[in-house]
């Protein structure tokens, strides 16, 4: 009897199983037999524990082991994304008007006429648009996630701030103004950094490749185009050239050096057409004007 109970306790073999078995069929087929059919039950089921033990432990740990690859697969489904499902870009284009847009993050951006700006649906771990033409940023703050506005040559980033940035492709020169907080201009080329405090203008031109910081009286008057208003404190013709042109959709061209340097102050509202500004000013900076093909109207210095 001691031997029966060692062997009971002890884990089955399939001989094992096989003698168990037929005693089992010995005890349910004979009742003058040593077993009944309740004992060999018993018997049975005792023999049977262990491996059933042994049974569930594996499937746990089959579990375990699935769900852990799952998480892996979710993570890594995370991880690739933006890869396979990449962000959609929005773009915000104007025309003959100025055009308000609010960003997914809640920055607010005021494009001038003849703008487009690329932003992203949502953003992720960096604000990152891209401006062709002219636009007034306020910036909403998020120190964890920097703001970048990639404009024709250099890349404007702040955490919080309000500034402007005139990077037409057509001109030669890309101003980034500051009226409020602190940003970084970089050049793209070089790396070189450069930052501003209120007031202030970087100019990167586009020709030598440099980047340079102007102080000015007010930079408020850089942002009149909001409200349709060109505002001119001593500014040399060409610069005023340059700003006719992008309001009007037009190419102005200044073939003498010294009508492109003559410097004058002038205001003119939005109702005011190209026509009449060139009729006032022409007098003044003593030069004549006429349209050419493409689109094109040529300054001339009269003596």
């Amino acid at each position: 009897m001691p031997a029966n109970k060692q062997n009971m306790n002890s884990p089955h073999s399939d001989n094992d199983t096989d003698k168990w078995l037929e005693q089992l069929s010995s005890a349910t087929h004979s009742p003058k037999g040593d077993f009944s059919a309740e004992k060999s039950y018993s018997m049975l089921q005792q023999r049977l524990k262990p491996a059933r033990r042994k049974q569930n432990l594996f499937s746990i740990q089959q579990v375990r082991t699935a769900v852990a690859g799952l998480l892996v697969l979710v993570g890594l489904g995370w991880a690739f994304h933006p890869y396979l499902h990449p962000v959609r870009t929005l773009t915000a284009s104007t025309r003959t008007q100025t055009r308000c847009v609010r960003l997914p993050d809640g920055s607010e951006v005021t494009l001038n006429r003849h703008s487009r700006l690329n932003y992203p649906e949502s953003f992720g771990k960096e604000r990152i648009v891209e401006l062709n033409g002219e636009a007034y940023f306020e910036v909403s703050k998020n120190p964890q996630k920097p703001f970048r506005v990639k404009a024709n040559g250099v890349t404007v980033s702040v955490l919080g701030t309000h500034f402007n940035v005139n990077a037409y492709a057509a001109d030669s020169l890309v101003e980034t103004t500051l009226l409020e907080g602190s940003v970084s201009v970089c050049n793209n080329a070089n790396g070189e950094q450069k930052i501003l405090k209120p007031n202030e203008t970087a100019i990167y031109r586009k020709t030598t490749g440099t980047l340079s910081i102007h102080a000015m009286k007010d930079a408020q008057k850089e942002i009149t185009w909001r409200e349709g208003i060109l505002d001119f404190e001593d500014a040399p013709m060409e610069e005023i050239a340059r700003e006719l042109s992008h309001h009007f959709n037009v190419d102005i061209q200044i073939a003498d050096k010294q009508l492109r340097n003559y410097k004058l102050n002038a205001h003119f509202h939005q109702d005011e057409t190209l026509t009449d500004i060139l009729d006032m000013l022409a007098p003044i900076g003593r030069f004549t004007y006429h349209a050419t093909k493409n689109n094109t109207i040529e300054l001339k210095r009269t003596n």
